[in-house]
């Protein structure tokens, strides 16, 4: 898949995974109002196109995100484009429902809205220099971009109230302590490391791990009698696909599985 007329970020593919960076480096990849309409753009479009089968989130230069642009928001002459946090929120519900693997990469400052973007991934890899912090305290405003959701799912009730509440930063030896990433690594090996689990990911049956995505995400909201009827629904899903023959017939030959995506 190729994505033409971007400004902000960059896109690539790499086999079945697709690797977007975010690309204002001189700004911390801080996200701008213009900015969001292409990471839109470009979330939707991978989420139909069946060739991506996994998706990488990183960000170009130190920083992974510093959130919103706050010199656009005090600068901002136009008081009738549609809001900041309303853009937003489109896009981080995209990339929150999207039924195939996300990883993010964060491979220096992720605040703000930029980690709230971090935690709507599956998976978090950090290298030593990455930091995070739901900072909106600091600005006197509270999360804006999904931060109040997200967090205690990762991290707990009471952690995350202490994190929002302060606006504190953690680094990523202590976001790994509070299971806010997965792994930490050096920088040089970040990319390398999410690319190999990207891989993994996009090498597996892409329409059963969508489904399986969906019903983690409905599960933290719905008891267990709702939950098995999803989990019912689902396998009645994934009984249609090649993707199940070729693993039932994989383990009569008592082989590995060669799954396609569909």
């Amino acid at each position: 898949m190729e994505i033409s007329g971007l400004t902000s970020l960059t896109w690539r593919m790499e086999g079945a995974v697709g690797v977007f960076t975010l690309n204002k480096p001189e700004r911390l990849n801080a996200i701008a109002n213009r900015d969001i309409d292409e990471l839109d753009r470009v979330v939707m479009l991978a989420g139909r196109d069946p060739g991506v089968r996994a998706l990488v989130i990183t960000g170009a230069g130190r920083g992974f995100c510093s959130g919103a642009d706050v010199k656009e928001w005090h600068a901002r002459s136009d008081r009738d484009e549609e809001s900041w946090p309303a853009k937003m929120h489109r896009v981080i519900t995209r990339l929150y429902w999207l039924p195939k693997p996300v990883i993010a990469a964060v491979n220096g400052v992720a605040v703000g809205g930029g980690c709230d973007l971090a935690l709507t991934a599956d998976m978090r890899f950090a290298s030593t220099t990455a930091r995070f912090g739901e900072v909106y305290a600091q600005r006197g405003i509270c999360p804006d971009a999904g931060g109040s959701y997200l967090l205690p799912r990762l991290v707990g009730e009471a952690r995350a109230a202490e994190l929002i509440y302060t606006g504190r930063i953690v680094d990523a030896a202590e976001a790994l302590r509070i299971g806010l990433v997965s792994e930490v690594v050096e920088p040089e090996a970040l990319m390398d490391r999410a690319m190999e689990q990207a891989r993994i990911f996009a090498a597996g049956p892409t329409i059963a791990i969508g489904e399986a995505k969906l019903n983690i995400r409905k599960g933290h909201s719905i008891g267990i009698e709702e939950a098995l009827r999803n989990e019912l629904r689902a396998g009645h899903r994934c009984a249609q696909t090649e993707d199940m023959a070729e693993g039932l017939k994989a383990a009569i030959d008592k082989r590995a599985p060669v799954f396609v995506g569909r």
